[in-house]
């Protein structure tokens, strides 16, 4: 089999070595590396494998106990936490941090310190409404409890209470478009949709964090008063009232991104029980972004508020009668902040109130909520408070903070390792999906990004030498572009054939220059004009080149947005390609998700102990290992792992295998829907931090030994893979609660499963 630079044909140790002396299990894990350097534009890239950021949530919060305040970023593409250590300078990617926080975040998180012990808490989006993780954390060890809210009654050994004291029961006339709602005394979660991001702060300067939120209509702000203060609990509980369902008497309009001022709303603020009492005629979308602030040194809050349907912001101001109950909008801007240049973020801005420059004094950043159809360059926007905070005054400073650090491809990054100018040393090219463009008709617009390795392959250095890698993207007008490379014609150079998103696949021949660089010329496009339907595939299609059955010639595997496996087998000779379909079931492979029937496949071969292994990254994030291929073409291949090395940097993970370090070990670069890279490097090592060792108090197999069960407590449903003492695995299936092991012989074994994107080790006795 010819020498292919993108597929890595070295040798690789099993992923588990078990000891037989000690019964202790050894994992090859991968632990995030961000010391390879990249430079672009002469600039060496301060976080280059941060792995993207597209839709933040930005709060500050004390990672390493230095009574310095970090970054905690919150990307709701993926539901991604990024932590930063802030060096006074800069602030320097730590993911080795990220661990520590729940991996049950979603949708929306803002970090807060409600029992004033100066550690940020965090408040979260739940079913339901908010959740709430207490901050735990001692000088040693950074840590969150997840607090259990008791609606009934107060209790002073458990003083959390998260209520509305509310229960509404609305229905909406589709003739008259009126509202009516019957309304009792309730405790319940705050209403808050998954689409929104509350505003949490001290809204009535009593001590206490109080709750503005937009309610279940969604055209009117409501005010959830923090009453611990009241009854006694100083600031050590969470016990809200609704005080007002129309804080502020205004209302958003339903054709613009403007507030209707001085609402009367027909309601009683002193008897909230009353609220709902009369009809609200207009009803409008959820998505709304709220943040409070006082804007204009009155000592009383103001508002800023995003729009899903619009981009710009919308700053209201308060009429200084109150704070609380009976305050009222008397003005607004909807040019926001009108002094600089006005925030524009296509699509749905939010808006965030924190110390980026260590000043004392909280800036604002301004970015996208929304994972699709919206900005993902040059999304984050950065303005400077050069005021106080009790009167600011914003001026811009960056479009693309935190992002200029990084490589940053918009959305749907693709890693390939491929040798460009013929130096035995493998280069790095990054396809993605696209980069936002609302001027062209589907606001994507694809490229291929070049980056030269100007050191070795152990220890490389990257160099972006063009945005445009050999024009491509302009020959091929489409988006979610996907290469491969290999050596098609026999003629000694790397020829590319590419993938896209209407499922077209593409062929390049190579003609190499002098020096021995690519100089690719587009031959067939698409190859279905020459190959007839053969490749004609679902959407999104990501092709490989690889001499699967060992023919000497190079076969093509297509994954596609279904999340299966088609195999076109090359039935001509060494020199002279011709292809078949042979299987759109390859392996019966599948890596879709069930509950939407996408996958987004994107396979990958290496050689491992010279046996072939397959990888498949997919829609969900995972990255899903497959063995048992040779001589088995036609067969189902074994699925290894769900979730390789516990690796899920986000949606759509597409891999490229390289080796860094000379420990014979591959490492690994991902792509995701954020549009940049992550790169792990192996290691073998019992106690590495992206592994995690039960205790038996949490969870434990029982009986143990086992006979022809293996039951375990607090056990979810999920995939599960069993392995010998040898590091073989024995069986691999999904289980709803009872695992069969009447069919494993007697021995040593270990059980590995994954929940909440973590692998799980167990040992037991047969």
């Amino acid at each position: 089999m010819k020498k292919i630079s993108n597929i890595c044909c070295k040798t690789y140790c099993l992923l588990l070595i078990l000891s037989a002396n000690n019964f202790y299990s050894q994992f090859i894990g991968h632990l995030q590396n961000n010391s390879v350097k990249v430079v672009e534009n002469n600039d060496t890239l301060l976080n280059p494998w941060t792995g993207g950021m597209n839709s933040v949530q930005i709060s500050t919060v004390d990672l390493n106990s230095d009574q310095i305040e970090d970054l905690f970023v919150f990307d709701r593409t993926g539901n991604k936490v990024l932590t930063f250590i802030n060096n006074a300078e800069n602030f320097i990617y730590a993911p080795e941090y990220e661990k520590y926080f729940p991996s049950s975040l979603e949708d929306w998180v803002l970090l807060r310190d409600f029992n004033g012990d100066n550690k940020k808490d965090i408040f979260s989006s739940v079913s339901g409404g908010i959740g709430v993780w207490k901050n735990t954390s001692n000088n040693d060890n950074l840590t969150f409890e997840k607090i259990e809210f008791w609606y009934e009654q107060l209790n002073d050994n458990v003083p959390y209470i998260l209520s509305n004291f509310l229960e509404i029961d609305s229905t909406i006339d589709p003739v008259n478009e009126e509202v009516s709602i019957d309304s009792n005394y309730y405790k319940s979660n705050i209403y808050v949709t998954n689409v929104d991001i509350p505003d949490i702060n001290d809204i009535d300067n009593d001590g206490d964090l109080d709750v503005l939120t937009f309610g279940i209509i969604g055209t009117r702000l409501e005010y959830h008063k923090n009453m611990s203060i009241e009854l006694g609990y100083q600031r050590d509980s969470l016990i809200f009232e609704l005080k007002n369902d129309c804080w502020g008497h205004f209302k958003e309009a339903g054709l613009s991104n403007t507030c209707i001022l001085f609402d009367t709303c027909n309601s009683i603020v002193n008897e909230p029980e009353k609220m709902h009492e009369s009809s609200q005629k207009q009803s409008r979308h959820s998505g709304s972004t709220v943040l409070s602030l006082d804007l204009n040194g009155d000592q009383v809050r103001d508002v800023i508020l995003g729009d899903l349907s619009f981009t710009n912001l919308v700053a209201l101001y308060n009429d200084n009668a109150g704070a609380n109950m009976n305050t009222s909008i008397v003005n607004q801007d909807t040019t926001f902040p009108s002094n600089s240049v006005p925030a524009n973020i296509y699509m749905f801005p939010a808006v965030f109130y924190e110390d980026l420059n260590n000043d004392g004094v909280n800036d604002l950043i301004v970015s996208p909520n929304s994972e699709n159809e919206t900005m993902n360059k040059e999304s984050i926007w950065y303005y400077e408070n050069a005021g106080t905070n009790n009167q600011p005054l914003f001026y811009l400073q960056k479009k693309n903070i935190l992002q200029e650090t990084t490589i940053d491809l918009g959305s749907g990054s693709k890693p390939i390792l491929v040798d460009i100018n013929s130096d035995s040393i493998d280069d790095l090219l990054v396809a993605n999906f696209g980069e936002f463009d609302i001027e062209i008709p589907i606001h994507y617009k694809s490229s291929i990004k070049s980056y030269i390795n100007t050191g070795t392959n152990d220890s490389p250095l990257y160099i972006k030498s063009s945005d445009n890698f050999q024009n491509i993207s302009t020959l091929i007008n489409e988006i979610d572009l996907y290469p491969t490379f290999g050596d098609l014609d026999n003629d000694g150079d790397l020829d590319m054939v590419i993938g896209d998103f209407s499922g077209k696949i593409h062929y390049f021949q190579n003609n190499p220059l002098d020096n021995g660089s690519m100089n690719l010329s587009l031959i067939h496009s698409p190859m279905s004009d020459q190959f007839e339907n053969v490749f004609d595939f679902g959407n999104s299609s990501h092709p490989v080149l690889f001499d699967v059955d060992y023919d000497g010639d190079l076969d093509l595997i297509v994954g596609e947005e279904k999340g299966n496996l088609n195999f076109i087998e090359n039935i001509g000779t060494i020199s002279n390609f011709n292809f078949e379909l042979v299987s759109e079931e390859f392996g019966a492979v599948d890596v879709s998700q069930w509950w939407t029937n996408i996958g987004s496949s994107t396979p990958i071969f290496t050689l491992e102990n010279n046996e072939i292994q397959l990888y498949v990254g997919s829609e969900r994030g995972a990255i899903f290992k497959y063995s048992n291929i040779e001589n088995n073409l036609n067969g189902e291949f074994e699925l290894v792992d769900s979730l390789y090395s516990n690796i899920n940097t986000g949606p759509n993970s597409s891999i490229a295998f390289f080796e860094i370090n000379n420990d014979s070990l591959l490492d690994i670069i991902v792509g995701n829907k954020r549009g940049g890279l992550t790169l792990f490097t192996s290691v073998i090592d019992s106690n590495v931090t992206n592994l995690r060792y039960f205790n038996e108090k949490e969870i434990k197999i029982f009986p143990n030994p086992v006979s022809d069960k293996i039951c375990v407590n607090n056990y979810q449903n999920t995939y599960y893979s069993i392995y010998n003492i040898a590091g073989q695995v024995v069986k691999t299936s999904f289980s709803r609660n009872i695992i069969r092991s009447d069919d494993l012989d007697s021995g040593i074994y270990f059980l590995k499963f994954v929940i909440e994107n973590k692998n799980y080790v167990l040992k037991f006795i047969k």
